[in-house]
């Protein structure tokens, strides 16, 4: 969510992203306003596969695990998918930031490896992201996506494509093992008044936009 912060457009106004070019003190008020806000470990996203295990100080790292209550696994998404993953135990929670760059390298897939967790005894949220309807693709890029057919989506031009990430993420989850998938359906693109969208921004002639945040811990 967008709201509630104290941002200027046309990061208004609960942006948490520190690399966008909003106004340093209001990043860090806005991220102070958050829940636990003192136990969220903030990382240097990069579209990468690579998750980290906390406490591990390397924060260049699109995914993180947690194990301990002191350690909140966060990620900021502006159309990007935010996967949250838990054990049914409630003993060690992920976090992981899944765009295009991410779902092809198959980050999900190397974060459920790298918890400790059985993956069926995980349970996953599939958060706000951009829907197939509003994310038009080269179809070069989206026939990198062709080992799940059902996300690719026919174009009236022949040269694109629509791209169902969020589809994506779903099925790479279950493809790993994990069962219990719980999607939200949300669209960034389509709520403006609830979520930051990259691809919205550009469509409206503005360079840059904010980024909300998914966060997961253990009380």
């Amino acid at each position: 969510m967008r709201n509630g912060g104290g941002s200027l457009p046309p990061y208004d106004s609960l942006n948490v992203g520190d690399h966008v070019g909003d106004n340093p003190a209001h990043v860090l008020s806005n991220r102070a306003r958050l829940p636990h806000s003192d136990k969220i470990v903030w990382l240097e996203q990069v579209h990468s596969n690579h998750c980290v295990t906390f406490p591990a100080v390397e924060r260049r790292a699109d995914a993180s695990i947690s194990r301990s209550s002191e350690f909140f696994c966060a990620v900021m998404t502006a159309d990007c998918v935010p996967v949250l993953l838990c054990n049914t135990l409630g003993t060690e929670v992920a976090a992981v930031h899944a765009g295009w760059k991410g779902l092809e390298l198959e980050i999900i897939a190397s974060t459920v490896r790298q918890m400790e967790s059985r993956p069926e005894h995980l349970m996953a949220w599939v958060g706000p992201a951009i829907s197939a309807g509003c994310y038009e693709v080269p179809l070069n890029l989206a026939r990198r996506f062709e080992a799940w057919p059902d996300a690719l989506v026919s174009h009236p031009d022949q040269g694109k494509a629509w791209l169902d990430l969020p589809l994506i993420a779903a099925i790479q989850l279950q493809e790993c093992g994990i069962s219990n998938v719980v999607q939200s359906n949300l669209c960034t693109y389509s709520n403006e008044t609830q979520f930051y969208s990259h691809r919205r921004a550009q469509h409206q002639g503005l360079t840059q936009t904010g980024r909300q945040v998914s966060v997961i811990g253990m009380l």
